[in-house]
């Protein structure tokens, strides 16, 4: 298991994810107004923090790492697209809590607001996934 793998499962499922589908998800930062109406709701994916472990001699360690999903909802009724929306990330991520094998674990740990939207016609928000995963090092 490797963090590529995991992050690209992650972009797998929620490409994929019919609850609410969504209008454009990418691997690279999204500029809500740059993006046309029928892209949203939009996401994009990106890995931060990672706390490592050693766990043996032999290189094998544990990871948690943190791996975001920054999600755009434009128009009305902003704050009702995204609870809907939250709430169908979470569920699709949360399906398999392995990832396909790729994973220890995997759960939201915050949703946070980027941009509320109050002066204009999208809000983002970030949630936050914790990912335990562990791996060895190839020598």
């Amino acid at each position: 298991m490797n963090r590529e793998n995991i992050v690209a499962k992650v972009y797998d499922l929620l490409k994929g994810q019919r609850s609410v589908k969504l209008g454009k998800v990418e691997r690279d930062p999204l500029i809500p107004s740059e993006l046309s109406k029928t892209a949203f709701p939009a996401a994009y994916i990106e890995t931060t923090d990672e706390d490592i472990e050693t766990v043996t001699s032999d290189g094998l360690r544990n990871a948690s790492m943190l791996c975001n999903v920054v999600l755009s909802v434009s128009g009305a009724n902003r704050d009702k697209q995204r609870n809907i929306a939250v709430t169908a990330i979470e569920n699709t991520l949360m399906a398999d809590r392995t990832l396909a094998g790729n994973c220890r674990d995997i759960q939201l740990i915050r949703v946070e607001t980027i941009e509320i939207g109050e002066a204009s016609p999208f809000a983002s928000f970030r949630l936050v996934f914790e990912i335990q995963y562990c791996y060895k090092i190839e020598e």
